[in-house]
């Protein structure tokens, strides 16, 4: 499978599960127009393989740290999209949050700067 299929393949199954599992719920549903946006923005920094991690989050590598996209319900004033760091350790702890998104402008944002803000987490955090 080539990673743009795959990455098709993904916002796929995140935007089904939106709709299958939220039915009507419009803040929820709102967030199906970014996924694309933040899985290239995803592809286009991580240094191996994008993968799904549990029903509703995706898992990356970047310069020997794991990172997550996820949604959550207390982001902004109706939910929205995080990046958090994945801890070492039993049931994969959360780190800090480097980006959250909660519009489709900041979606956009992310796609041109996510390795920037990757970087600055990065350089914040060691």
């Amino acid at each position: 499978m080539s990673p743009v299929q795959s990455v098709e393949r993904l916002a796929d199954h995140f935007v089904n599960y939106l709709f299958d599992t939220y039915r009507g719920s419009r803040h929820v549903r709102r967030v199906a127009t970014w996924i694309g946006f933040l899985l290239k923005a995803i592809e286009n920094v991580a240094d191996g393989p994008i993968r799904p991690n549990r029903e509703r989050q995706i898992i990356f590598p970047y310069q020997g740290r794991n990172f997550k996209a996820r949604y959550n319900h207390e982001v902004g004033a109706r939910g929205g999209i995080e990046i958090v760091e994945v801890l070492p350790g039993r049931g994969a702890p959360d780190g800090g949050v480097v980006i959250q998104v909660t519009n489709l402008s900041e979606a956009e944002a992310a796609y041109a700067g996510l390795k920037q803000q990757l970087e600055e987490f990065s350089a914040g955090t060691q």
